[in-house]
This record gives structure tokens, C-alpha cells and sequence, in this order.
């Protein structure tokens, strides 16, 4: 329902954030669209970052 009354101009990106959001097992969301995802209270990272820290 969130990702309905949202303000983000893409609505496959809100599902995106909301998903996670609503589990708590989720601490980042990887994206080559990073810019997006602004005021997120998860972590948004590139592929490259991701796999840097594995």
C-alpha cells in the first residue's frame, strides 16, 4: 500500500524499497540506479560496491 500513496517517480523502484523495507533481514539494496533511491533509510549501493565487501 505504501508504494501506491508514494511520491517516487518509479513505481518498480518504490516496490523495490518498500519490499525491503518491510523485512528486517534486508540491510541494502543493490542497483545500477542508485540515483533513485534518495532518502532511504536502507543502504543503497552499485553491483561494484556490493562486491567489494564480500
Amino acid at each position: 500500500m505504501k508504494t501506491l500513496v508514494s511520491q517516487d517517480k518509479d513505481f518498480e523502484d518504490a516496490i523495490q524499497y518498500y519490499c525491503a523495507a518491510s523485512n528486517n533481514k534486508i540491510d541494502a539494496i543493490v542497483t545500477r540506479n542508485t540515483a533513485d533511491f534518495k532518502n532511504t533509510q536502507i543502504s543503497i549501493m552499485a553491483p561494484e560496491e556490493a562486491l567489494s565487501l564480500i
